[in-house]
């Protein structure tokens, strides 16, 4: 009975998390390096699709604590969710002819990780979590 009863509750998690629609993206989304906001990701559906904007934000060791020394606001484009996967481009800020691609994979319904695939290989996943 007790297996029966955690293969549902694995296999519901599971069916959540891969099932999800636009709504359960909107809210903001915060993720931390060093102790510092590296990442704020902010979803709404006003007009009926999802859409949103990311500020990256620049953190430096330099003088032995980590702080932010700049912010990086974006919009996102052409923003698609497959599952529990959000994918997206960025602009650089440089002006670059070829935008920073992102993926967004939910881990269950208020946290997810960020990734940039094309920024170099330093690029961490970051932990999001979802903001009351």
């Amino acid at each position: 009975m007790q297996q029966t009863l955690c293969a549902l509750l694995i296999a519901a998690t599971t069916l959540a998390v891969q099932s999800s629609n636009p709504s359960e993206w909107v809210g903001v989304w915060q993720g931390e390096l060093d102790g510092q906001p590296s990442v704020v990701l902010t979803l709404a559906q006003d007009n009926g699709v999802l859409e949103g904007t990311l500020v990256l934000n620049i953190i430096s060791r330099d003088g032995g604590q980590p702080h932010i020394i700049a912010h990086e606001p974006h919009v996102l484009m052409q923003p698609h969710i497959d599952g529990a996967r959000l994918t997206f481009r960025l602009k650089r800020i440089d002006n670059s002819t070829t935008p920073m691609e992102f993926n967004v994979e939910l881990t269950s319904h208020d946290r997810a990780k960020i990734h940039c695939l094309n920024c170099g290989e330093e690029a961490l996943s970051v932990e999001m979590a979802k903001q009351d």
